[in-house]
């Protein structure tokens, strides 16, 4: 099942879903995942979603890269992604073998620990050690694998950081682009990028990059904290995805 064989409302509501992932993506530098792969796995099933979210991923962290890049923090980035290399085979095995239930149950569980653990999280002095960024990779590689929705271990290091704002934003865009390009050459090779899901995404791209552009417009003009942005939409997609699992 892909957008086409949606009800009217449904269809709507998806547009709306992918209109918000890019404005909060656009604005912070991550979070669209989160809302992109938890709204539309309540209308599609997730093997429909997480191949589509990926690659729209790809094509939003393009249009930010030119500005994030000269501020990245490259080391971190680069014991990331060894991490995520290492955890995406694991990951892409999930997502063909696992259930639609258990799916949409773990995307669920998944938003709402992300939305706690934004909640709760402090800044701490030091950045993370290699071996410590290797494991956030590792646990973002199987994530995103398996649901499209790697990024909560690597946004919590980052905002946890005693670095800037604007070089933890550069940082995730920089990494978001290598790592779910990694995914994406991942599920491809496992079959995930079928047709419908590739035409699909087509449709979608021009809806979440219109989102991101309005965000970037918005981070540049009104800066705020990006962290209780995104508290709220999660924790009521979080409930959301998981009461549908369980009714279902």
């Amino acid at each position: 099942m892909t957008f086409w064989q949606l009800s009217p409302a449904a269809m709507a509501f998806a547009v709306a879903a992918l209109l918000a992932g890019g404005l909060i993506r656009g604005y912070s530098g991550f979070g669209a995942s989160l809302v992109w792969v938890s709204c539309l796995c309540l209308v599609l099933p997730p093997p429909a979603v997480v191949p589509s979210t990926l690659l729209l991923e790809v094509a939003s962290s393009v249009t930010l890269l030119p500005k994030s890049w000269p501020d990245a923090h490259r080391p971190s980035v680069r014991w990331l992604l060894t991490g995520a290399l290492l955890g995406l085979p694991t990951g892409i095995w999930f997502l063909a073998a696992l259930p639609e239930r258990a799916t949409r149950l773990t995307v669920g569980l998944v938003v709402g620990l992300s939305a706690l653990a934004l909640a709760f999280s402090h800044q701490t002095r030091r950045m993370p050690g290699r071996a410590a960024c290797a494991g956030m990779g590792t646990a973002f590689g199987v994530l995103n694998g398996a649901c499209g929705m790697g990024g909560p271990p690597v946004v919590l290091m980052y905002l946890a950081s005693p670095l800037p704002m604007a070089v933890n934003r550069a940082s995730l865009v920089v990494f978001f682009l290598a790592a779910d390009s990694m995914t994406v050459a991942t599920a491809a090779t496992g079959g995930l990028l079928t047709g419908d899901v590739l035409r699909q995404t087509a449709l979608f791209l021009p809806i979440a990059l219109a989102g991101v552009a309005a965000g970037t417009w918005l981070y540049r003009h009104a800066r705020g904290d990006a962290r209780r942005i995104v508290l709220g939409i999660l924790a009521v997609l979080s409930l959301a995805l998981v009461g549908q699992a369980v009714v279902t």
